[in-house]
């Protein structure tokens, strides 16, 4: 049976002076990372600071404890978002609680289940592997052109990140982004995530996979893979020989010059942030 092994891991926050909304995690029998939503405004309900890295603390314990070499993710999920929804609903707020207002996070999981690698998700945060006989495989590559025509649309109302360190800011385009959060985790809706839905579980996408050993894979948020989707500095199999051979720490330096030295002002490459939360996981299957 093939087996899964961590090569290197890394999760840096956006901005220093707040805390980072991701995390990435890995137990005998999965690795995965995991992206907190970042608040638009309001009180939060769960946390002093932030729902999104509660939400993204507790669904990796959580799965960490719980995942198992067979047992279901959908049941883990289902379970989680259960326990999330009901922390809410004990929160003394005392006020009606918006759509948009609700935690939410993506992940992105593999397990080695058989001889295949299975992969598990919910949102947007990316896979990219790579087999020994060269054939590449990613994930969730629609996600980044969708994101990123809602950024310049948000550049262009609020004339760039000089003035908005986070668009989210911006008092238009925020209503803008509560209106898209809203839709989230609803019946008939396109996007499910980890947070107080239950039902979402039954919205994973699962890809069964059969990579030619020994393959490497890069799992990450979508604050890490602007390398591929945002900054166009690599192709998938790229990335990963990169983080192979440099080292995931020297990536991240990468990503952070090119936001913060390069386009600071989000005008070459139009994003919500001049930096995001951003996580790497990269691993090995072997025989």
């Amino acid at each position: 049976m093939p087996t899964l092994r961590i090569l290197d891991s890394l999760s840096d926050p956006g901005n220093a002076g707040r805390r980072n909304e991701d995390t990435t995690g890995s137990n005998a029998s999965c690795a995965f990372v995991i992206d907190g939503a970042t608040g638009l405004g309001g009180k939060p309900l769960l946390d002093v600071t932030s729902d999104a890295a509660w939400l993204a603390v507790f669904a990796a314990q959580a799965f960490e404890a719980e995942i198992g070499m067979t047992n279901s993710i959908a049941d883990v999920v289902r379970n989680v978002n259960m326990r999330v929804q009901q922390r809410i609903l004990e929160a003394p707020s005392g006020e009606i609680v918006e759509a948009w207002a609700l935690p939410t996070a993506s992940f992105q999981l593999v397990r080695v289940e058989g001889r295949e690698l299975i992969v598990y998700g919910l949102g947007d945060c990316r896979l990219f592997l790579a087999g020994a006989d060269g054939t590449a495989f990613e994930t969730n590559g629609n996600y980044s052109k969708a994101e990123s025509e809602g950024a310049r649309r948000a550049v262009a109302q609020a004339g760039g990140l000089a003035a908005w360190r986070s668009l989210a800011d911006e008092p238009v385009v925020r209503e803008a982004l509560r209106r898209s959060r809203a839709r989230h985790n609803q019946p008939g809706g396109s996007v499910w995530t980890l947070g107080s839905a239950p039902e979402a579980a039954s919205h994973l996408s699962i890809r069964r996979l059969s990579p030619a050993l020994p393959a490497r894979g890069l799992l990450c948020t979508d604050g890490f893979s602007a390398l591929v989707d945002k900054y166009a500095r690599y192709e998938g199999t790229g990335l990963i020989r990169a983080a192979s051979e440099r080292g995931l720490t020297t990536l991240m330096a990468e990503l952070r010059q090119i936001e913060r030295e390069e386009d600071p002002d989000g005008q070459k490459f139009p994003r919500f942030k001049v930096s995001d939360d951003a996580t790497a996981l990269l691993f090995e299957i072997t025989h």
